[in-house]
């Protein structure tokens, strides 16, 4: 799924469109007087979504280049509205509207743009390349894709296809790759030489009682999901593919609940 991904420091491009030379000298300008329209689809609950959490930071001025202007919520402006986690985004959702955010039920409930919009796309997986669709056909201009992207590659190249033949980049942030501990362990991996070896452990704060719900609302599994942090770094830095993995082993040798070993 990686190989589909074109590999950048912070983030992968999934449509081969690139900017212009002029656009790349003009963009600072740009974004010194004008901020993005952000429309974020699929907010999930707040303090546990990542799209919460991304809302949160354009809300907070965490990014100063962008504006949100809509959450699209599905499942808690639908059928799940009447859940206690329906509840939680409700409140969320009537002290955040004042602010001029529209909370939309649909892609097609939010009002058209009237010049450049990125849909930030961070709902369930097995929705994202419908959801990719809807938001390109929507007009939106770019899109900010949560990993994995897609359940599987030939839906993540029929998504590259249908953003490439509308000039649409997509693209998905791995920000991992740029962290200072990741530079700092391939600086010292450097050091050691061949010999070394580099161990990239994933932390996630479930408890064990959570992990049900966690696993039903990520269905595509911990590596797709989850570890796919890791799976970018070590495709990006350490040239692993498909073909170089010799087997994927449980780690218990390293703890009771730690990830997968790929040797």
């Amino acid at each position: 799924m990686l190989a589909l991904l074109v590999a950048g420091h912070a983030s992968f491009l999934l449509s081969p469109a690139r900017p212009s030379a002029a656009s790349r000298r003009s963009s600072s300008i740009v974004a010194a007087e004008a901020t993005c329209d952000v429309i974020c689809v699929g907010a999930g609950v707040p303090k546990r979504g990542m799209g919460w959490y991304h809302a949160k930071q354009m809300l907070d001025g965490d990014t100063p280049s962008a504006s949100l202007s809509a959450v699209v919520e599905p499942w808690f402006l639908g059928p799940g509205a009447d859940s206690p986690p329906g509840a939680t985004f409700a409140a969320w959702a009537a002290e955040t509207g004042p602010k001029g955010v529209a909370f939309c039920k649909s892609v097609a409930d939010v009002p058209k743009p009237d010049g450049p919009r990125m849909a930030l796309i961070s709902g369930r997986t097995a929705d994202n390349p419908r959801l990719l669709r809807e938001v390109i056909e929507a007009g939106c201009t770019a899109v900010y894709l949560e990993k994995p992207g897609a359940p599987t590659v030939e839906e993540l190249e029929a998504m590259r296809s249908f953003a490439a033949e509308r000039k649409v980049p997509v693209y998905m942030g791995y920000n991992k790759n740029v962290t200072p501990y990741v530079r700092k362990a391939l600086e010292e991996a450097k050091k050691a030489g061949p010999s070394s070896v580099t161990t990239y452990v994933h932390n996630n704060a479930y408890t064990e009682a959570e992990l049900p719900e966690c696993f039903e609302r990520n269905s595509e599994g911990l590596l797709k999901n989850m570890a796919i942090h890791e799976l970018a770094l070590l495709a990006t830095y350490w040239g692993v593919t498909v073909d170089t993995i010799a087997s994927v082993e449980p780690a218990a040798h390293i703890a009771p609940r730690s990830p997968l070993d790929l040797r």
